[in-house]
């Protein structure tokens, strides 16, 4: 017996070719001849056997093709690099006051790109679980297949464009998510930069006014023949640790109000 030709006793064991691809279709057999179509599917949308496998396997190889990028490079690094470079030029009491500063910086963003990490991750687990089980049954004749794995099929027919939609959309906001992750790492950086001008300077001050000259200044050191108390050095770093929500301790200024003083001395 030919399972490619209709069984039906009144249709001359036609080929089988049609498969119904109507969505309003409520018919539990798909797929027959001619005569099945004329029978059950008269008016409903229809493609020939080979015309079905050709969109299946299009549509998984399109929707395959899309690629979710994971976040593999992480920001933190760069940042970190930028960062100790420059606390580089820094006396060593003040650097470790900008490491709590640095930690909270990379913390955020850690936590932006493991929440990247993760989405994309898994939408590409959801795209691979969606597809894997259609890659399998298009291999087979669609003879071959139960009702439940036909069924299934045509429903991926009907819907393939707006899975491939979907994916497409996620793929896009990853990719943009991404890229607000490097803006506020430039951000983060700027204000860091921009704190650390203040402080080069106010150390440049007090190197001057301590006869010290300094033989490799950065571009924004400006020597000024000003001297800076250990006060004014505690308020200046007061003033760049609160704009983070990091004020200093009364045990804290008293620690650092010695250092300075030893370092002038």
């Amino acid at each position: 017996m030919d399972i490619t030709n209709c069984q039906h006793p009144n249709h001359d064991s036609q080929r089988i070719k049609y498969v119904c691809v109507d969505p309003q279709c409520s018919i539990p057999k798909k797929i027959g001849c001619a005569d099945c179509f004329l029978d059950d599917h008269i008016t409903h949308n229809r493609k020939t056997t080979n015309q079905f496998k050709d969109f299946v396997n299009e549509s998984i190889q399109q929707i395959n093709s899309i690629e979710i990028q994971q976040s593999t490079n992480s920001p933190q690094k760069d940042l970190e690099k930028q960062i100790d470079t420059e606390l580089d030029n820094c006396m060593e009491c003040i650097k470790q006051k900008f490491n709590t500063i640095k930690g909270d910086l990379k913390g955020q963003i850690d936590i932006d790109v493991m929440k990247i990490s993760d989405n994309s991750a898994q939408y590409q687990l959801n795209m691979n679980n969606e597809l894997e089980p259609f890659k399998k049954t298009i291999k087979n004749d669609l003879h071959t297949l139960n009702q439940t794995e036909l069924n299934s099929l045509v429903k991926f027919y009907q819907e393939a464009p707006k899975i491939h939609k979907h994916y497409t959309k996620a793929a896009e906001q990853i990719s943009e998510e991404k890229q607000k992750i490097k803006q506020k790492k430039q951000k983060y950086l700027a204000k860091m930069r921009s704190i650390m001008q203040i402080l080069l300077k106010e150390f440049n001050e007090l190197m001057t006014s301590k006869n010290v000259q300094l033989d490799d200044c950065c571009d924004y050191e400006t020597p000024q023949k000003q001297a800076m108390s250990p006060n004014k050095m505690i308020n200046l770093v007061e003033t760049a640790r609160s704009s983070r929500r990091f004020p200093m301790s009364q045990t804290q200024k008293k620690y650092f109000l010695a250092a300075v003083t030893k370092k002038l001395e």
